[in-house]
């Protein structure tokens, strides 16, 4: 009973933790950049664009195409910083719970997810 009282203290007190912690992960913004850091986007926690700056030198220096994969570029990067961070958040709260092998679980499970959704994936569906 001792031990039972005391992880359920741990997980409650985990919680806090992790409830502070997604606090300030869903005020901060993560940026991406792209051609030699002259385009550089920033998203907000869940991947919104915020902000997009564009140099002169790639408006110019870049065709239309060449631009507009570079925007993509810089805004899939700072989507994927968005993302990490969000995954640092997550796994830290397990391990502080004393709960590592359940972020084992999600990360078999994204894998499992992004092999589905993937267009290879949607083959064997």
């Amino acid at each position: 009973m001792r031990e039972l009282r005391a992880r359920m203290e741990r997980l409650s007190a985990a919680a806090v933790w992790m409830d502070e912690l997604a606090a300030e992960w869903s005020t901060r913004e993560y940026a991406g950049s792209a051609d030699g850091g002259r385009i550089t986007a920033t998203v907000d926690a869940v991947g919104t664009l915020r902000a997009l700056d564009i140099h002169p030198l790639s408006m110019r220096g870049l065709d239309s195409r060449s631009l507009a994969e570079a925007v993509l570029k810089a805004v899939r990067r700072a989507e994927a910083a968005a993302e990490a961070a969000k995954e640092e958040v997550l796994r830290g709260g397990l391990d502080a719970a004393g709960l590592p092998h359940v972020a084992g679980l999600l990360d078999e499970a994204r894998r499992a997810f992004g092999d589905r959704a993937s267009p290879e994936g949607a083959d064997r569906l």
